[in-house]
């Protein structure tokens, strides 16, 4: 009588659904024919951001003008960006140059959400699930710190993706393009990170765009993203 009650109540927890399975990182898309991703990669715990904030405390938010080129001419409306056909234009630096003009702060943020470099945008990001040698999609929401109004138009299709270990090893993701639905977030990929470890992804947006004027829309912001 005591093993029928055991098998009794073992079938009652199965049908209730006491034992489910924890789904994965990402979207319903995931994996192929349905599978539930079992990946725990993707952004990394960290101490919180305060880089947008003055000694006092309050809230650093940088206007965002018009958009001009280095030349002085306006640019187009919403950036430009790379041809997506790499992840790795100036990957491996902790402070790029920028056309000659300075160099570009670079601190790479932890967590999945940060001002970015300049203060000029809140950055949000999510991965689909994320394993070694499967396309990943990375979704990229920006909004404009100053007005909170969403940061569209940017192209962030050709991000810098490489190992934080060993700068020099870079993604070997191509023809990355970056569909934008609904304003100011994009879907970002595929990227492929071929070698498990710590990622160093940092996006650029409107990079068509004059980085000289302090309001100019062109901006950056990385973040560690971790592969088992």
């Amino acid at each position: 009588m005591t093993l029928k009650r055991h098998r009794l109540l073992l079938g009652a927890m199965l049908v209730t659904g006491v034992f489910t399975l924890t789904p994965g990182c990402g979207g319903d898309d995931d994996t192929a024919g349905g599978s539930t991703c079992t990946s725990t990669g993707g952004p990394v715990e960290g101490p919180e951001d305060h880089h947008c904030h003055d000694s006092a405390g309050k809230e650093i938010n940088q206007s965002i003008g018009a958009c001009t080129t280095d030349n002085g001419v306006a640019g187009s409306d919403g950036g430009g960006g790379a041809d997506g056909s790499g992840a790795g234009g100036h990957a491996g630096s902790d402070a790029d140059t920028d056309h000659d003009h300075g160099e570009e702060e670079s601190v790479v943020r932890y967590g999945n959400e940060a001002a970015d470099d300049d203060c000029k945008y809140d950055a949000r990001f999510s991965n689909t699930c994320n394993q070694v040698g499967k396309p990943v999609t990375l979704t990229l929401s920006l909004r404009q710190r100053k007005t909170g109004n969403p940061g569209n138009g940017g192209h962030p299709d050709s991000p810098e993706i490489y190992l934080a270990s060993n700068p020099s090893h870079i993604s070997p993701s191509n023809s990355i393009t970056a569909r934008e639905a609904p304003l100011g977030t994009y879907q970002i990929g595929p990227i492929v990170f071929d070698v498990p470890g710590r990622w160093v992804v940092r996006f650029h947006y409107f990079e068509n765009c004059s980085d000289v004027p302090p309001d100019s829309p062109h901006g950056h912001v990385a973040f560690y993203v971790d592969v088992p």
